[in-house]
């Protein structure tokens, strides 16, 4: 079983490369909207957590869903983060947390895919984002054969991705979040959005929670490019994985 939180596809794109024939992908967005956090691990069984790293650090979502995580039987457990730059700290933290839920972390690393992120920094241009989703395909391949044999590697750290929070937590605000005029009312926002940070009023999208887990679905997954994040966002060219598109 292989759970994944997403924003614009790189890490269910992950999660499907991954995933073993038959093998049940769980949205972790949708197990923290119903609260289903208890599961049932057979022998030989495997628990994997794919999900993109924010900041550096583990984003709400993924800790909510592992804050609150039961599970039955004792799973070979792995990670795979997403990431857009080539450090990932997040790994230590998840341990951490799974450690505190008497799971453990058997193995972790981090895929370097696309950058969403257009609140901080440009998306890169269509040939490099090319080329980054041609390497992560064949280190997907490769991760899946070295997951078959149920490789264990200390999992360290922890305390960089902890010091990366505040920072996280201060850059999720929903303020600056704004629909232009053309907005179209089509809700693909507020339905698409994992904590439900957005509602549709009069046929707008209305941001009726102070923070969010800054996915960016909403900003690069728009059909009409309408919304923007302040100034940060304008102009700059939107990133949604080809799967999802």
């Amino acid at each position: 079983m292989i759970f994944y939180f997403t924003g614009t596809g790189n890490s269910l794109a992950a999660a499907k490369a991954l995933a073993e024939d038959g093998e049940q992908l769980v949205s972790i967005a949708e197990a923290n909207k119903t609260r289903a956090y208890t599961y049932t691990f057979k022998k030989g069984e495997r628990l994997g957590i794919v999900f993109p790293e924010y900041c550096s650090t583990v984003g709400k979502p993924v800790l909510d869903f592992v804050r609150s995580l039961e599970i039955k039987g004792h799973p070979y457990c792995f990670a795979v983060i997403t990431c857009g730059g080539v450090v990932s700290f997040a790994a230590g933290l998840l341990r951490h947390e799974l450690a505190e839920r008497g799971i453990r972390l058997h193995y972790a690393t981090f895929v370097r895919m696309p950058n969403n992120a257009i609140t901080y920094m440009e998306t890169p241009p269509e040939d490099k984002r090319q080329r980054l989703l041609a390497k992560a395909e064949v280190r997907f391949a490769e991760l899946k054969e070295k997951l078959k044999k149920h490789p264990v590697k200390p999992v360290r750290g922890g305390l960089l991705a902890t010091a990366f929070q505040p920072a996280l937590r201060k850059s999720s605000s929903t303020v600056p979040f704004r629909a232009e005029d053309s907005c179209t009312g089509c809700g693909a926002c507020a339905k698409r959005c994992p904590e439900d940070a957005i509602r549709m009023e009069n046929g707008r999208p209305v941001w009726v929670k102070a923070t969010c887990a800054m996915c960016t679905a909403c900003l690069n997954r728009c059909p009409a490019g309408a919304i923007e994040y302040g100034d940060k966002s304008a102009g700059r060219a939107r990133y949604v994985h080809p799967d999802l598109r």
